[in-house]
């Protein structure tokens, strides 16, 4: 993919909606809960048949990680990921340190959303190594199950038995909910990106987005 540590980290700011969000005062949840019994989901490695549904869902749902401060048009960014999903299907198995996993309805096997895991990062400021969610998807009739709670706790695991100690994500600013899921995990913020414009005489504010895009739902669904 081009530039691999960030070409679809913008992805991560939406697919975290998918769990929904509590309110930024409610009690954080134990990071590892129970099966939910509404709906029984299992996480597996990625297969090669899968990754046509990969590249699908990685294009349509870009654009809710666009930041609301750039005025890029969608259809840009839609064929950018497109590029970018190709490049992941061709190299698909021939880094070892790049995993896709996809997770599924258990008695269906119906494909509800995937995680693209780098396992060769490194820590900008002390250099250790660590995981990188590179991308994070979630087909929208899956939003408020627990599908990306699961492809997360997977990928902390696999982080774990390859030797490393951190698993790192990056989140939009524009969207609050994601980054309360994300804390409700166990994630802390480690850091803040900032942009301005510039132009011929120096600083410009950022031009923002001209169309919001549609937002996951509020709450998680209550337990059966």
């Amino acid at each position: 993919m081009e530039n691999p540590g960030k070409s679809q980290d913008l992805l991560a700011a939406f697919f975290l909606l998918a769990e929904g969000a509590l309110p930024p005062q409610a009690k954080p949840r134990d990071v590892s809960p129970p099966e939910e019994l509404r709906r029984r989901i299992e996480v597996r490695a990625a297969l090669p048949e899968d990754l046509a549904w990969v590249r699908d869902l990685a294009i349509r749902s870009v654009i809710h990680g666009i930041p609301d401060s750039r005025d890029v048009p969608s259809s840009q960014v839609q064929e950018r990921a497109h590029e970018a999903a190709l490049d992941l299907v061709g190299t698909f198995g021939a880094d070892p340190d790049l995993r896709i996993l996809v997770a599924v309805e258990a008695r269906s096997g119906e494909l509800l959303g995937y995680l693209v895991l780098e396992l060769g990062h490194r820590e900008a400021s002390t250099g250790e190594p660590q995981a990188l969610i590179r991308d994070l998807a979630v087909e929208p009739r899956a939003w408020g199950s627990r599908a990306v709670h699961h492809l997360v706790r997977e990928a902390a695991r696999l982080t774990f038995r390859h030797g490393l100690r951190y698993l790192i994500g990056e989140v939009t600013a524009a969207n609050r909910r994601p980054l309360v899921v994300a804390q409700r995990m166990g994630f802390v913020i480690e850091r803040h990106q900032i942009a301005v414009q510039c132009g011929p005489e120096g600083l410009l504010p950022m031009p923002g987005r001209p169309a919001t895009v549609p937002e996951a739902p509020e709450t998680e669904p209550p337990p059966e």
